[in-house]
């Protein structure tokens, strides 16, 4: 069967344009599609991007330059060094460069989209290869870097680019199912970055599951993705609290849960908090932290053997499924049944 742009595949290239005609969607749309996936429904999503694939919408690698230049050394460029998910990936990268006998290089943009930019310009001429950890920079702006140097983009899928995901499908559908069975009908979702792909996903899922059980969710303005972006959410959630809450990350989860003692609102008792990431500090908090696992291993190792892979001349031109790395929610004591408070 010939799509409406299939005469283009293969003698011009397939444009945005192209997708948004076929998928019955404006250009806008399918551009948030694919670098705000928070900003389009999951059903609209999943049509555009069956049209993408069918038109051959950057189903291409981004060609690189040659990894010649800094032999034996990777660039993994983080946005917070202060995250334990972040250095639990770096570890795993390093663990697995190390076996493949090169080093790395470890850069920190403190959630700077422009930084960002200038590091990688920075370090391209002198490493073999880079790893973006949960890159902001927009798709089109990954995809320029990817044509200096063998680059795999990490919990962040960016077309044409190398990449290796999380799937929070399953772990968002247990948290809310979880909710919704110790009686909660609404719910905060606690939002990290505005540039956070991740954190897109992360809302889309939520959203979609609360609306099929009938829950009321609400989303928070962006927050700093810390212990204080969390603790200084406190009073506006008591403005209109929700009896639960689902934070962007462990740390602001923490964040808010201690913030909330000090207002006089004790967790589980008066709101029920799940994180995501579980790190160590989700396991000491007070109360332990209900949380979303992802296997930062399987994140981390996945990255640097794609990476390995890309420069040991692997066929950058050949389109593969983007790895994920599935999600789980783990059950402690920060989520309790709902109170007549709460």
């Amino acid at each position: 069967m010939k799509t409406e742009a299939g005469s283009e595949k293969g003698s011009s290239k397939v444009t945005i344009y192209d997708v948004a005609r076929q998928a019955g969607v404006s250009p806008s749309t399918v551009s948030r599609t694919f670098s705000r996936p928070d900003r389009v429904s999951i059903s609209t999503a999943q049509r555009v991007q069956q049209v993408a694939d069918a038109l051959g919408y950057h189903s291409d690698m981004v060609d690189s330059r040659s990894g010649s230049q800094g032999r034996g050394l990777v660039a993994v460029i983080v946005p917070d060094l202060g995250n334990q998910f972040f250095t639990g990936v770096i570890r795993n990268i390093q663990d697995e460069c190390e076996r493949f006998r090169f080093e790395t290089m470890i850069l920190e943009t403190r959630e700077s989209i422009t930084k960002e930019r200038r590091i990688v310009d920075t370090v391209a001429p002198v490493v073999s290869g880079i790893i973006l950890v949960s890159p902001r920079m927009p798709d089109a702006m990954i995809r320029k870097c990817a044509q200096l140097r063998p680059l795999v983009s990490v919990n962040r899928d960016v077309r044409g680019v190398c990449s290796i995901s999380i799937d929070v499908s399953k772990g968002a559908c247990q948290a809310v199912d979880h909710l919704h069975t110790l009686g909660y009908r609404s719910l905060t979702y606690l939002d990290g970055p505005a540039a956070s792909w991740s954190g897109g996903i992360r809302w889309r899922q939520i959203f979609s599951e609360c609306d099929a059980k009938g829950i009321t969710v609400k989303r928070s303005m962006p927050c700093a993705p810390t212990f204080y972006g969390g603790y200084s959410f406190a009073e506006k959630y008591l403005d209109d609290p929700t009896g639960a809450v689902i934070a962007h990350n462990d740390l602001m989860a923490i964040g808010l849960i201690v913030a909330l003692r000090r207002l006089g609102c004790e967790c589980p008792r008066d709101v029920s908090v799940i994180g995501f990431d579980n790190d160590t500090m989700s396991m000491v908090s007070t109360p332990p932290l209900t949380t979303i696992h992802m296997s930062l291993s399987a994140l981390g190792r996945g990255a640097a053997d794609l990476l390995m892979s890309r420069l040991a001349g692997a066929a950058s031109s050949t389109p593969t499924p983007t790895p994920t790395v599935p999600a789980h929610l783990i059950i402690r004591q920060s989520t309790g049944a709902k109170s007549d408070k709460s």
